[in-house]
């Protein structure tokens, strides 16, 4: 029987990392730093039975350490710079491999901060930082198209993967659903255009755009964002910049009509207008419109293209692959190290 890979980490994005530690749970065995004011969220997943907390890193005992960067920690959030950094110069003993969960763009909170650049100035200040960062390091990012000049360039694309059983299929309401807040509505999920979809949609229509944890049941567990989400018709999903958004992902697996305003990563590998999924453009009447004309005249076509998307998401986005995946990664950088 061959012996488990120990893995040190520290908590980051708590999703991302369950789904991770669930998909190596037979190949891995992971050790989470506790130091670092950033503790696992039980209300977003339950503790990993794999999974360790540690109080400090104790050098000779782990094959592996995963990191954790983004574009924020560059300007702003000195909490998660000071933690990437001080684990990258404290570890020398074994590879570290560097998930970078971000693309290289940020303007409107940069320039909050009296940057005087432009957006492609300000890209490449960001990718040149992140490379110095990376150093020897592997950097691991969310999608194709974040490792793509588009946006940094370099990095190897593991998108992620989810076990589709965990997500609830359920009968439809005449409801649409985003996992985003109006707080989260950043240059990633089109601040204004949101804002204004959600304005019109009230307005115009009566219609409410529900919102994680504040239009939903308040039970805040994950099994009662579960059930709501199984229960909506429609997903919208404002995300342009993020890689690959997970949201979405779950969204897919429970039968939701996913409408996606365009240019999202990755979209030409597995997107089929119009059969697995709804692409509008970035203007809040064609959303409205988009959204009216699904829930009041084709009720039954948007159910036709959730179950389109939820096959699509399990032969594309499930565990098997995202094991394999990671499992090749992890075991190319412990022999090349």
């Amino acid at each position: 029987m061959n012996k488990k890979i120990r893995i040190f980490d520290y908590c980051w994005h708590i999703p991302h990392q369950w789904d991770l530690i669930q998909a190596l749970k037979n190949d891995c065995d992971f050790y989470y730093c506790l130091n670092t004011k950033r503790d696992w969220d039980i209300t977003q997943r339950p503790i990993p039975e794999n999974l360790q907390f540690v109080t400090h890193y104790n050098s000779h005992t782990y094959d592996l350490a995963i990191l954790h960067i983004d574009q924020q920690m560059i300007a702003f959030d000195h909490q998660k710079f000071l933690i990437y950094n001080q684990f990258n110069n404290i570890i020398s003993d074994i590879p570290k491999i560097v998930i970078n969960h971000g693309t290289p763009v940020f303007p409107e909170r940069f320039r909050e901060l009296g940057y005087k650049l432009s957006e492609k100035e300000m890209q490449t200040h960001i990718i040149n930082v992140i490379k110095h960062l990376i150093g020897k390091n592997t950097m691991v990012v969310n999608s194709y198209t974040a490792a793509s000049k588009k946006e940094w360039g370099f990095g190897i694309p593991v998108v992620h993967g989810m076990n589709p059983s965990e997500w609830l299929d359920l009968k439809k309401e005449p409801r649409v659903f985003t996992a985003v807040s109006p707080i989260g509505f950043n240059v990633y999920y089109n601040r204004r255009c949101m804002m204004q979809v959600a304005d019109l949609l009230y307005k115009k229509h009566g219609y409410i755009l529900h919102y994680a944890k504040i239009n939903a049941d308040t039970d805040s567990s994950p099994q009662a964002y579960k059930e709501y989400l199984g229960k909506s018709l429609i997903y919208l999903d404002p995300s342009y910049r993020t890689p690959m958004n997970r949201a979405r992902t779950e969204a897919f697996l429970s039968g939701c009509c996913v409408i996606q305003v365009e240019g999202a990563h990755d979209l030409d590998r597995w997107a089929k207008p119009g059969e697995n999924i709804v692409i509008v453009p970035n203007n809040p009447e064609k959303i409205v419109e988009k959204i009216k004309y699904l829930l009041e005249n084709n009720f039954q076509k948007a159910i036709e293209i959730g179950q389109n998307g939820k096959k699509m998401a399990i032969e594309m986005f499930n565990r098997a692959r995202y094991r394999s995946d990671w499992l090749n990664l992890i075991k190319g950088v412990l022999k090349n190290f």
